[in-house]
């Protein structure tokens, strides 16, 4: 009876710290598997780290650079702003530069019809001075007039004929200017030109009213 209980006994036992053993080296193999897991990962996330330390500091050198290109297109757009203010002031001037020219060439030509009617009124040295003073105008209000609208040949037909009449009055005014240092060679040459230039500062002003106010502005159009 004792070698049977003895060998019962001794069974029992084996099945027991079997399954115990096979327990502790499963624990012991995942305790092995999770340490290079674990430092997989710390590599993984020390990679990480690095790759957004990286990424932070060219962040910074874009940030950086967008901030350089920030303020140099500000300081160009200052430059911008200032140069766009006095072409606008140069443009304005235009319509205040026609008025001299205007007014000297009708005074010339009124003070010419009072030569033509009193020969000895001396008055043909204030002729020449209107002359010279309305060419010298006519030249100022066309390159004015080209500031105005710029290296620009479009626009309508009003466009057009004011455009180019202007260009005829500088360029019959410097003519004018010419006759007007010969009054006893040229006088019946400067007197066509000066009546000539009346008519057209009066066509130009009428013109240059249609494009400022609008066409039909006193009530009659001609083109």
């Amino acid at each position: 009876m004792k070698a049977p209980s003895f060998l019962a006994l001794l069974a029992a036992s084996l099945l027991f710290v079997g399954p115990v053993q096979a327990h502790g080296d499963e624990k012991h193999g995942e305790e092995a598997s999770a340490a290079p897991a674990a430092t997989n990962g710390d590599v993984h996330d020390q990679a990480a780290m690095a790759q957004m330390g990286e990424t932070a500091d060219a962040g910074e050198s874009s940030g950086a650079h967008d901030e350089a290109g920030a303020a140099h297109d500000e300081a160009g757009g200052h430059a911008d702003e200032s140069e766009t203010g006095v072409m606008a002031v140069l443009k304005k001037l235009h319509p205040a530069t026609i008025h001299f020219p205007i007014a000297l060439f009708f005074m010339a030509a009124a003070t010419e019809l009072f030569v033509m009617r009193r020969k000895g009124a001396g008055l043909e040295s204030a002729v020449r001075v209107l002359v010279y003073g309305g060419a010298i105008g006519a030249v100022v209000a066309v390159l004015f007039g080209w500031i105005h609208t710029g290296l620009w040949f479009g626009g309508d037909t009003v466009m057009q004929v004011h455009r180019w009449t202007g260009m005829l009055i500088a360029v019959l005014g410097i003519a004018m200017a010419y006759l007007a240092s010969r009054p006893s060679q040229s006088r019946a040459w400067l007197r066509a030109s000066i009546f000539s230039m009346a008519a057209l500062v009066l066509i130009q002003g009428f013109l240059g009213g249609e494009l400022a106010h609008g066409p039909d502005h006193l009530g009659v159009s001609w083109l």
